[in-house]
């Protein structure tokens, strides 16, 4: 009895699963987590540099700031990952050392999911995202 006893192979694969599952779990979650993420600043990024191409048919600075404004407003809806209660969205113009006029976009990720999981991914990147993007001002 002793000699089936340990040459039975019933149950291994189950016990193989329970050891590997959880390791293979966390990094899958892992991937989603970060790919969320990564998700979350392309897209920033996008709206970022569209609402900063839109500005330019702006003539004041004012205007420019008013065109940016309403390109975020229209184009969320678009932004699957992004959340406009999340998000700010300042301008800027600098005169050197060339005009430009600056649409900053900060966005909160510290409520989402990825970041409610924190204590299992302590090296997580900081949840406030800010993407620039800069179109220059005449001088052509």
């Amino acid at each position: 009895m002793r000699k089936d006893l340990w040459s039975n192979q019933s149950g291994v694969t189950a016990v193989e699963f329970a050891l590997v599952a959880p390791i293979f779990f966390m990094i899958l979650l892992g991937i989603v987590c970060l790919g969320y993420i990564f998700g979350v600043h392309h897209e920033l990024r996008q709206i970022a540099s569209e609402a900063a191409r839109a500005s330019v048919a702006g003539l004041s600075n004012a205007e420019r700031q008013s065109l940016a404004s309403g390109y975020v407003n229209r184009a969320m809806p678009n932004y699957g990952l992004l959340s406009s209660q999340r998000m700010t969205m300042t301008t800027q113009v600098s005169l050197a050392p060339s005009p430009a006029f600056h649409v900053i976009l900060n966005y909160d990720l510290s409520g989402t999911f990825p970041y409610q999981l924190g204590a299992l991914f302590p090296m997580m990147p900081s949840p406030m995202i800010q993407k620039r993007a800069v179109v220059g001002l005449g001088g052509y």
